[in-house]
């Protein structure tokens, strides 16, 4: 044993030592290739991060968008995270591909998804020679795969995360290239890539640069976009055009260099005009901006139910859905006319009526709006105190002050100048819908997105003498008969805040009214006498089932409106009337398609029957005399409106809100028009009741239908003829008038010295002139 270690010493003191050293390199070289086997595993196993298999590399979009469609298929517009359509690869110009493969990847065509020749002279120049700026060497198809994927971080320092992601870029680039050919890679690969201007995807820059197609472009506007590639602020061709023009000329030289063009070719592409043409698309050049809100909050919340075939929620942002809506753009033009057009006539008419005064009526009224303002909240979140911020709201700043369908003022003001500017102009909200169906054909939540993007469609406000009609259909549920008399007498009642005693909004008192003829003239004292004897619960009960949300007291004093309510509510509960009694539940999308054209969501009418038929022709009939001789009656003879229509006007306390709900016999329509808050309004009646300032929105409309041949059918002929039994039910005086002895009054009555004397036939509070 002891001569075999003599021997075993001797033979290696004999064996040179360049054998040991070419040993341990052998050793250590065997040890890097065992451990990147090894890390390539963990990388292709996924443990740095997700590796999508061949199949779900082909079966990757780009985050797209969804696209909203009206009834006709007209666009309305995408919601997407980022700004991109896609352009199919035979739509892309091949001085546009070419400009890209030689400046990213001149390989691009003989690799199979990694360039070692580029990582050689990556890591050559930069580890030996030292040089910066030599870029990363990666493919297109490795960028197109960073750009798809991202790089999240890994936790090991930037460095190891770098190489791990480089890794992984590598293999699945390798990947993506044996599933698809390279015209697909150049298609995804411009249909993903960030441009300047915050724009993704070659269309939506070629449109924001150049007003074009990607077609389109220029041998110079493809390179100059391509160009930009380098840094998208750095080389953005309207923030940087000397540096960008710098690098599209380089661009065009690789190209020529590539034999892409030809020497003449190039010298002309470097010689010619940029041509830029920017235009950033903003939110009032989309059709029924409002509109497109709503459907978004809706969308969201009907995909978040459906799970697609990845097994997670569809994603309105990404995945290149189909919407499609109720909205009809021709509808909504004629909704949007009538809106500018009475509301710049109403305007006029307020700035006149005001005078010298404030549009705000109290202080409370300017100071509410303050506070409700960004400006005060991001204040008081950054831990401002309320003196700081008034000292803040009243030092001058340049400052743009937007006005409704008009030129914005430009200028030094006060940030409490902006609040004062924005309180002095008038609101409104607009809404139609095809009653039978309950969808909604026109949406304009004001009119003028750019001045305030709040929905007035959706704001709540006291809904005045438009909740009268459910009062009497309840009463009529009830079994009353539309000519059960009701008293115009002063009555005071008990209320849980003491005494109350309801007058009409011209105080003229005395007599009996029909229900129908109450409801034409929009009596408040008549309806409070109806209220009490159906009971008030019933009448929210009723509220409710045609669609009122929020809290409705069960109180006497809901007969003259004072619950909240929108707009969106109080239409499509009024559209139950016109609906021979059957409230359908409104909707504005129709169905949803994914990106295969599969039908996902699909809307299913559940019509309900709140009146039953005969009781529906009366509460239809009774809406009717409002038009032909009540409240509504301007609607004939000062607008001209003569089609079949039923309607009720309303305006709450101190002329705060006007509003009309209106129908012809296929759409039914609702108009409100207010200040910002219940402090900005009319101080007279005669202009700030709901006949002058909401119906008209509806006359204008109703007009432009008639006039447009394409869509004046929509409106519908005529109601369904009411029968003789119902005839004979309506067959009543409307109002009978104090006789010269004043009537019998109940031992609660409050009596009046002053009631008038009137002849059979002479009804009062019929000129259109109503508050709740």
């Amino acid at each position: 044993m002891n001569d075999y270690f003599i021997r075993l010493r001797h033979w290696r003191k004999a064996r040179p030592k360049t054998f040991y050293s070419v040993a341990a390199l052998v050793g250590l070289l065997v040890g890097i290739v065992l451990a990147v086997g090894l890390l390539l595993s963990l990388v292709g196993f996924g443990a740095f991060g997700p590796m999508p298999s061949r199949q779900a590399l082909l079966d990757y979009r780009n985050d797209v968008g969804s696209e909203v469609y009206d009834i006709n298929g007209e666009s309305l517009g995408r919601y997407y995270a980022q700004d991109r359509t896609v352009t199919e690869y035979d739509a892309l110009p091949d001085h546009l591909i070419e400009a890209l493969v030689a400046t990213e990847d001149s390989r691009f065509y003989t690799h199979g998804g990694v360039d070692w020749e580029a990582y050689g002279r990556v890591a050559y120049k930069t580890l030996l020679l030292g040089e910066d700026d030599q870029g990363g060497g990666s493919t297109l198809s490795q960028q197109l795969i960073k750009n798809a994927y991202g790089r999240p971080s890994l936790g090991y320092g930037t460095s190891v995360d770098l190489l791990l992601h480089k890794l992984r870029e590598g293999i699945l680039a390798n990947r993506l290239e044996n599933v698809m050919p390279k015209e697909e890679v150049i298609k995804r690969y411009l249909n993903t890539v960030s441009f300047p201007g915050n724009t993704f995807g070659i269309a939506a820059a070629s449109e924001r640069y150049f007003q074009k197609e990607p077609a389109e472009l220029t041998v110079r506007q493809s390179a100059s976009l391509v160009a930009s590639l380098k840094g998208t602020s750095s080389y953005d061709p309207v923030r940087a055009p000397e540096r960008n023009a710098e690098r599209t000329d380089l661009v065009l030289q690789l190209m020529a260099n590539a034999g892409y063009l030809s020497q003449e070719g190039l010298q002309t592409a470097l010689t010619d005009s940029l041509c830029l043409n920017y235009f950033r698309k903003t939110s009032e050049v989309r059709p029924a901006p409002h509109f497109a809100q709503a459907v978004r909050r809706q969308a969201e919340k009907i995909l978040a139910e459906i799970t697609g075939p990845d097994g997670e929620p569809y994603n309105l942002f990404a995945d290149n859905l189909k919407i499609h809506t109720t909205l009809d753009v021709r509808v909504q033009r004629h909704a949007e006319a009538a809106v500018r057009k009475q509301m710049t006539a109403l305007q006029r008419d307020f700035d006149r009526h005001l005078g010298r005064r404030a549009a705000w009526e109290t202080d409370a009224s300017l100071w509410g709006a303050v506070r409700n303002s960004e400006r005060w909240r991001l204040g008081r979140t950054a831990g401002k105190d309320s003196t700081e911020l008034v000292a803040e709201f009243n030092v001058p700043l340049p400052m743009e002050l937007v006005v409704p369908n008009a030129e914005p003022l430009v200028g030094e003001f006060t940030p409490l100048d902006s609040v004062k500017h924005s309180l002095a102009f008038l609101r409104s909200g607009f809404l139609v819908l095809d009653h039978g169906t309950g969808a909604i054909r026109a949406w304009v939540g004001g009119s003028d997105f750019e001045f305030s993007h709040y929905d007035h469609v959706l704001s709540r406000r006291q809904t005045g003498s438009t909740f009268k009609p459910f009062v009497y259909a309840t009463a009529l549920r009830q079994g009353y008969d539309p000519c059960h008399r009701l008293s115009n007498s002063l009555r005071t009642y008990a209320d849980e805040d003491g005494p109350w005693t309801p007058h009409n909004s011209d105080w003229v008192h005395g007599g009996t009214y029909s229900m129908h003829g109450a409801l034409a003239s929009s009596s408040n004292v008549a309806a409070v006498r109806m209220i009490m004897e159906t009971g008030p619960e019933p009448v929210v009960d009723l509220a409710r089932e045609v669609g009122m949300s929020g809290e409705i007291r069960p109180i006497p004093s809901i007969a003259l409106g004072t619950a909240e309510s929108s707009l969106y509510e109080m239409t499509t509960a009024f559209a139950t009337f016109a609906n021979n009694g059957r409230y359908e539940k409104p909707y504005y999308i129709s169905r949803i398609e994914n990106g295969d054209g599969e039908v996902i969501f699909e809307h299913h009418a559940q019509p309900t029957v709140i009146l039953e038929h005969e009781r529906a022709q009366e509460m239809q009939t009774m809406l009717r005399y409002v038009v032909e001789r009540g409240t509504a009656s301007r609607l004939r003879w000062q607008y001209g409106v003569t089609r079949p229509s039923i309607g009720k006007t309303g305006t709450t306390q101190n002329m705060a809100d006007g509003w009309y709900l209106g129908s012809t016999p296929n759409l039914t329509g609702g108009a409100w028009v207010g200040g910002e808050n219940t402090g900005v309004r009319f101080r007279s009646g005669q202009m700030g009741n709901g006949s002058h300032s909401a119906l008209p929105v509806w006359a204008f409309f109703l007009r432009e239908m008639e006039a447009d041949t394409s869509v004046n059918h929509l409106l519908g002929e005529d109601f369904p003829e009411i029968s003789r039994e119902i005839r004979q039910n309506l067959a009543c005086s409307a109002f009978i008038p104090p006789v010269q002895v004043v009537e019998e009054l109940d031992s609660d009555e409050v009596p009046s010295e002053t009631l008038p004397v009137m002849e059979v036939g002479n009804e009062p509070n019929g000129s259109g002139d109503d508050a709740g």
